[in-house]
């Protein structure tokens, strides 16, 4: 690649504004904030996915140069193929095509995912939106890799609470007080610690009230309500009637080899999926739900009018509150 200045000036542009129009979005503002909110500034993971505009207006091209000889080189490369073709025939093909591509000099890149220590207490951040009808309300704290083995167990543990449109937490704040349109959690994929979350746009009134209504479920999951066999079963169903349809396409089946890859998982890992599932216990979630999640120490993002949700969102004393703009800077 070139790497032409002029090429770079545009792009570089084109992204502050993407950046810049990213902060009108309340979904995005709170990511971008939770993030380095869970794993600090100094972590690969601890920064917005949109990059910020002052570390985009930084880059050079003599940085592109050097992440390019760092990291785009044939021996930090690994080639992945799916399609109707066998060893020998793609083989001759990719020697022709990349045989004659030879490493720099300069030392290849590495990757550090150091984990971080998990948190302690609860920390609460609100983010003013004057006049908005609703509130976004993002919770989370960190949870093991992706790679982890029992990836799949957890994954489904979190179904079960919020993974699914019949889900507790949906058929809570949706179907039952009618607070929000849905209400979901979910766990991130990472190859070092991930970050699971509660998602709930609601009702500008009842910003306080959803929050207290998530900590209850949580709470009544890890205790007097643990996950039932019915519930268990629903969901195993949703996952193993369509493994078939999710390898009917190349590219689908070329993602999953690359995802094992990533993750350390082994490449016919597909073909243990249904047994695992049907191994998965109503007391296997319940003892995952226990050592999973930490309702006493998430981390809250608020984007919502603060004159009106402020007040009582203090009032609940999850720990400690602060105010931050929609650009990640603490305010108060």
């Amino acid at each position: 690649p070139a790497f032409n200045q002029a090429d770079m000036e545009r792009v570089k542009a084109l992204t502050v504004e993407s950046i810049k129009r990213s902060h009108n979005n309340p979904q995005a503002v709170a990511f971008n904030i939770l993030k380095p909110a869970l794993y600090g500034q100094e972590h690969a993971y601890g920064f917005p996915n949109s990059g910020t505009q002052a570390s985009v207006m930084a880059i050079t091209t003599d940085d592109l140069e050097s992440f390019h000889q760092a990291w785009i080189r044939p021996d930090n490369a690994k080639i992945f193929v799916a399609g109707d073709t066998d060893l020998t025939q793609i083989t001759a093909q990719l020697e022709k095509s990349f045989g004659s591509w030879k490493k720099p000099t300069t030392v290849k890149g590495t990757k550090s995912f150091k984990d971080v220590p998990l948190g302690t207490k609860t920390k609460v951040i609100l983010v003013d939106r004057a006049k908005s009808p609703q509130s976004m309300i993002i919770a989370g704290h960190l949870m093991p890799s992706s790679g982890s083995e029992n990836y799949l167990e957890v994954e489904t543990m979190n179904g079960i609470l919020g993974g699914t449109f019949t889900a507790r937490m949906n058929m809570n704040l949706r179907e039952d007080k009618g607070w929000a349109y849905g209400a979901y959690t979910g766990i991130m994929n990472a190859r070092g610690q991930r970050v699971w979350y509660n998602y709930a746009p609601v009702q500008t009134d009842k910003t306080a009230a959803a929050m207290k209504e998530v900590i209850g479920e949580i709470n009544h999951y890890r205790s007097d309500k643990p996950a039932t066999q019915a519930e268990l079963d629903l969901f195993v169903k949703s996952k193993t009637l369509t493994l078939p349809g999710r390898f009917e396409k190349a590219n689908a089946v070329l993602g999953h080899m690359m995802t094992n890859d990533n993750l350390g998982r082994a490449q016919k890992s597909a073909e243990t999926l249904k047994g695992k599932y049907d191994n998965m216990t109503p007391k296997m979630m319940a003892d995952l739900a226990k050592s999973a999640f930490n309702p006493d120490a998430m981390v809250w993002v608020v984007i919502g009018d603060l004159s009106k949700i402020e007040a009582n969102v203090r009032a609940l004393n999850l720990g400690d509150v602060e105010v931050w703009d929609e650009t990640g800077h603490k305010l108060r």
